[in-house]
């Protein structure tokens, strides 16, 4: 009958850990991803949207986090001005359970059908000094403001006082 050696059984055990181990570390060398690669923010949408029941047009953007952004930077957006008129700038602070952003202009006027209208999207350190990252993106209409409905004249029960 053959004898159990403990130490040769211990031995190979130890060495097998090692080789595996070894091996582990080489495909999470191998699959690493460096994080700066990627941006901060991903556009999940940008478009000009009109209000019908205030007759009003706003730029829309709907930003998503990537990478892990500090509670307190800021999240700013300049929308150009359609009239012409420089940019409109949105900002929003960033919050520990928020991963989504929606960044809305204020009214704009002036807008023309499959005009590109340019859309600057930064984000800011704390304080709102440092840029951490930028991005440039394009949003184009199909509608112009010739289509916008008149404002309604009355108002009913559950509907907000029209405010023209």
């Amino acid at each position: 009958m053959a004898r159990f050696d403990e130490t040769a059984v211990t031995c190979r055990l130890f060495i097998a850990m090692i080789v595996a181990c070894v091996l582990l570390f080489a495909i999470g060398w191998m699959t690493y991803e460096v994080s700066d690669d990627r941006p901060l923010l991903d556009v999940l949408g940008g478009e000009l949207t009109i209000d019908h029941t205030s007759s009003e047009i706003h730029y829309d953007l709907l930003v998503k986090q990537i990478r892990h952004l500090r509670h307190g930077a800021i999240i700013e957006v300049s929308f150009e001005d359609p009239a012409g008129n420089g940019y409109y700038v949105v900002r929003k602070r960033v919050q520990r359970w928020r991963k989504r952003y929606n960044l809305r202009s204020p009214p704009v006027c002036g807008v023309r059908a499959r005009k590109r209208y340019l859309v600057m999207l930064r984000v800011l350190n704390d304080n709102g000094k440092d840029e951490l990252w930028s991005d440039i993106l394009h949003v184009t209409t199909h509608l112009g403001e010739d289509i916008m409905p008149e404002p309604p004249v009355t108002t009913w029960p559950g509907r907000d006082l029209s405010p023209h």
